[in-house]
């Protein structure tokens, strides 16, 4: 699935879009540059499947944890500062993986050889006229 976001307003109904096809469990990917729209998409992802109120980008933190509307939790990582795979271990990534609950994870380079086959990306480009590219893939590695 692909969108064409010609200002940061629309991200809202991409964002509503691509929460018909993500799972309420699983994992999803964000590969985006910096400053192209990865937060903006996800506050405006979890505004649609949870009540509570987006606690920004977990730069420092690593992690902010949501419930979402059913009661399952909801795990948003920002990856972006993780120095080695160690420190993935070092916050317990391995049981946030296994907690049956739906992972948004920016930067996710340094996690991929931990995670399942089933996932899913969102791939964000920026073209020449400051247009977002939004991809939605899901890729089931078995």
């Amino acid at each position: 699935m692909n969108w064409k976001v010609e200002n940061e307003s629309s991200i809202p109904d991409v964002a509503a879009e691509i929460s018909k096809f993500i799972p309420k469990k699983g994992i999803v990917l964000f590969d985006a540059e910096m400053g192209s729209g990865k937060t903006t998409l996800i506050r405006s992802l979890l505004s649609i499947i949870t009540f509570e109120e987006f606690q920004g980008s977990p730069t420092y933190s690593l992690v902010n944890e949501y419930l979402s509307k059913q009661n399952t939790p909801i795990y948003h990582f920002d990856l972006y500062r993780l120095k080695d795979e160690k420190e993935l271990f070092d916050i317990g990534f391995e049981d946030y993986l296994t907690d049956n609950a739906l992972l948004f994870i920016e930067w996710p380079e340094k996690s991929l050889k931990f995670l399942p086959d089933n996932i899913y990306w969102v791939y964000i480009r920026v073209d020449d006229n400051n247009h977002r590219l939004i991809e939605l893939k899901h890729d089931n590695r078995s």
